[in-house]
């Protein structure tokens, strides 16, 4: 079977590899769709990162067989999956903190999302493989794992109707915390470097669009919530320019969400200024399964157009290609195909 894989730095290529084979209370899946994510082009471009490394894991599939013991699932179905379960026993998982779990972040699916056939453990045929309705086409499924990601991170965060937030980067991810936060009766502001993604964000719910690089964000943060600043600014990119605005954005008890990072970021905030001003400071790190049922049921509303965001559709042959219109900006959501 071919499998699209990462052997060294900025290098990814398409290899020859055999069928996974399975065992006990197992599925093997034949992969229909894979989105890639941030997290793959960090994996793919940051020299932090040791390689090889594993790549692809917003995945929809059909089931082509299924293991002895699995009585939920049969041959033919659709499901989509993520890669990753925590021991849900441990310290950290019993406090929340599950994708902190030595488990979580040494499970995976075999052997990447980005392969013609893809082995399910038991524990991901429990936890994490979830059946997709038929009325719900495979480019809208393949949102639930970066859906579930944002609904994590929303539940680490106290907001109330008519409070404001910020969403600085509206891509392919950013874009869905819009409609997520608008359920919630929040005004969204969004902030970007580009005008197309303030657009898309426009028709999903945002109040306002902000050009980075142009406008004054915090000025028209401040416009919309009565002088105050808003009460939520989420960075889905995380450097000096976008945590400045961060602090200057948000209001004086505020809260700032640190969503998406690469390695060798740094936090370039005065510790005095958000002692005095009491802005709190949360991260969120990938999400749970128990949120993935969650998200399923947002993505089977009529209006959660996420299939939107998509730009490029590609085969596994062009895959590569695929890395590279992210890596330069010339993308905003690629998913390659089986």
């Amino acid at each position: 079977m071919k499998q699209l894989i990462c052997p060294d730095h900025e290098t990814v290529e398409l290899i020859e590899t055999a069928i996974p084979t399975i065992g006990q209370g197992e599925l093997l899946v034949r992969m229909n769709a894979c989105g890639i994510c941030g997290t793959d082009l960090m994996k793919v471009y940051s020299r932090t990162v040791a390689k090889p490394v594993q790549i692809g894991h917003e995945v929809v599939a059909t089931i082509e067989q299924v293991g002895d013991g699995v009585a939920n699932f049969e041959q033919g179905q659709r499901v989509a999956i993520a890669h990753h379960i925590p021991d849900y026993s441990s310290h950290y998982s019993r406090r929340g903190s599950g994708p902190m779990d030595a488990c979580f972040k040494h499970s995976n699916i075999f052997p990447g999302g980005f392969a013609q056939f893809i082995r399910l453990t038991s524990q991901h045929v429990q936890y994490t493989t979830i059946p997709i309705p038929k009325a719900m086409s495979d480019t809208r499924a393949l949102f639930m794992e970066p859906l579930a990601c944002c609904l994590r991170a929303l539940d680490r965060v106290t907001m109330f109707e008519g409070d404001s937030a910020l969403v600085v980067g509206v891509g392919a991810t950013g874009l869905l915390f819009v409609p997520l936060l608008r359920d919630k009766s929040v005004i969204v502001l969004v902030a970007d470097l580009r005008a197309v993604q303030l657009d898309l964000a426009a028709t999903w719910g945002a109040k306002a669009g902000f050009l980075a690089e142009k406008d004054d964000v915090v000025a028209g943060c401040r416009d919309h919530s009565a002088g105050r600043g808003v009460d939520l600014v989420i960075l889905t990119v995380i450097n000096h320019t976008a945590l400045t605005l961060a602090v200057n954005a948000v209001r004086d008890g505020g809260t700032i969400l640190l969503f998406g990072a690469k390695p060798g970021a740094a936090i370039p905030i005065s510790v005095w200024d958000l002692w005095r001003r009491e802005i709190n400071l949360i991260s969120s790190y990938s999400t749970t399964p128990d949120l993935l049922p969650r998200a399923m049921a947002i993505l089977s509303r009529p209006e959660y157009l996420l299939e939107k965001t998509i730009s490029h559709t590609l085969s596994l042959d062009d895959a590569p290609s695929g890395f590279e219109l992210l890596h330069k900006g010339e993308a905003s959501k690629v998913i390659i195909t089986n």
